[in-house]
């Protein structure tokens, strides 16, 4: 005999019930009378038929009324963002002023740029005048140390043999 105090199958509930003999039909019509029961107890507490309308239509209404609030404070805001044009051409003037601003900005950090190469050339311009004068030095040194060229030799030019014809 299986106990009753260990399921089969774990998660089932055993019903004491189950193990033990008893009336089928006994057990038919205590379910008769649970079930009859239910349907007299639904009865008398279920609302009347007039309740149950009201309330059908008191949702109705309620959820209405929430739709066209909802549709209102969506329409609403709608109107309010229109700005007037001082306050548009106001918005324009601010982003045009912004625009400038930043166009400064970069006009300036250009003007440093140059300034900046402007030095760099001068720098490099008194550097090749400084070397300008110092090959020029050299130049004067070096012939005043150069002794003078010999004086130029008359250049005679060969003297011409002239082939004699031998008679025939």
């Amino acid at each position: 005999m299986v106990s009753s105090a260990a399921p089969l199958v774990p998660g089932e509930q055993s019903d004491e019930r189950a193990y033990f003999a008893h009336d089928l039909d006994e057990e038919r019509d205590l379910s008769k009378q649970t079930v009859e029961r239910g349907y007299r107890q639904d009865a008398m507490s279920r609302p009347s038929i007039g309740t149950r309308i009201f309330r059908s239509l008191a949702r109705f209404a309620a959820v209405v009324l929430i739709g066209v609030g909802l549709t209102l404070a969506w329409l609403l805001p709608a109107e309010n963002v229109k700005k007037s044009p001082e306050a548009t051409a106001s918005s324009e003037l601010m982003q045009q002023i912004r625009l400038i601003a930043v166009d400064v900005a970069i006009a300036r950090r250009n003007l440093g740029q140059l300034a900046a190469t402007q030095e760099q050339i001068a720098a490099a311009q008194d550097q090749i005048s400084r070397n300008i004068a110092a090959l020029q030095e050299a130049a004067q040194e070096t012939r005043a140390q150069a002794p003078s060229p010999p004086a130029p030799r008359a250049i005679h030019p060969p003297a011409r043999i002239i082939p004699q014809v031998a008679p025939r």
